[in-house]
């Protein structure tokens, strides 16, 4: 529990880390462990000047990270075990998306999602293994509706989300007897600059409401809260999970 308040709820005294924190839902995400008392740095690919996000004050960091490369996941950690001294939660929220047909794919389209949403999140939770096991920590791995049911155009995109909500139940086995918990949230269609193009076409944006039981989007806030749940003592006996925040898309 929170070592200020005892509520399960807080995160006060433990240090999160958020990459892809530099707009969107990771920027949300950021700021509700923020609210919640824990100390946040965030990470993304783009330089801190260039982020949409309103920075949040110390104690808080920003950082620069690329998920593709082992060697930035490693200095990303120490990075913040040497300004935090610590490090308790992860959020691994990196993703890009590349849309076309298998067919026509190129290769490099491919590989390129996956080296970034997959194997990205890998390398993250393996460059914080050692320090969440110090303290036993718990991690979240963004993934998707997509990683569950199947969507036209979006292969690469489908592939890597079910990927890094398997990698969560794997992970959670195996790091269970050093006390990390490892799950994953897997939102519908949120309303962020990566579902831009889908959004402004109001045929697809129809059609995909009706798949949706509750008949709406899923905002950012509805992820972060879903996210700040699985990381927080109140899901202590949750691990190897999936949240689906979908308003119902994958019951039917």
């Amino acid at each position: 529990m929170s070592e200020r308040t005892g509520d399960p709820n807080r995160f006060d005294g433990r240090v999160a880390l958020v990459t892809g924190a530099a707009r969107g839902i990771g920027a949300r995400i950021a700021a509700t462990l923020a609210v919640r008392g824990a100390t946040v740095a965030q990470a993304d690919v783009v330089e801190p000047d260039r982020w949409a996000a309103d920075e949040l004050s110390a104690p808080h960091s920003r950082h620069v990270v690329d998920v593709r490369s082992a060697a930035s996941c490693a200095d990303l950690v120490a990075a913040v075990l040497d300004r935090h001294g610590r490090l308790d939660l992860l959020v691994n929220n990196a993703g890009v998306v590349r849309r076309g047909p298998a067919a026509t794919m190129s290769e490099q389209d491919f590989t390129d999602v996956l080296d970034v949403n997959l194997t990205g999140t890998f390398r993250m939770c393996r460059a914080a293994y050692p320090a969440l096991r110090a303290g036993g920590g718990s991690v979240v791995n963004i993934g998707s509706t997509n990683g569950h049911i199947a969507v036209l155009d979006t292969l690469g995109y489908c592939v890597s989300k079910a990927g890094v909500m398997h990698m969560a139940r794997v992970l959670a086995l195996e790091w269970a007897p050093d006390r990390i918990r490892v799950n994953a949230v897997g939102p519908t269609i949120v309303p962020t600059d990566m579902t831009s193009d889908l959004r402004d076409d109001p045929d697809y944006l129809a059609a995909k409401l009706a798949t949706i039981p509750l008949g709406r989007m899923a905002g950012e806030q509805d992820v972060a809260n879903a996210v700040a749940f699985l990381l927080s003592d109140a899901a202590a006996m949750t691990t190897g999970q999936t949240v689906f925040v979908d308003g119902g898309v994958t019951i039917h």
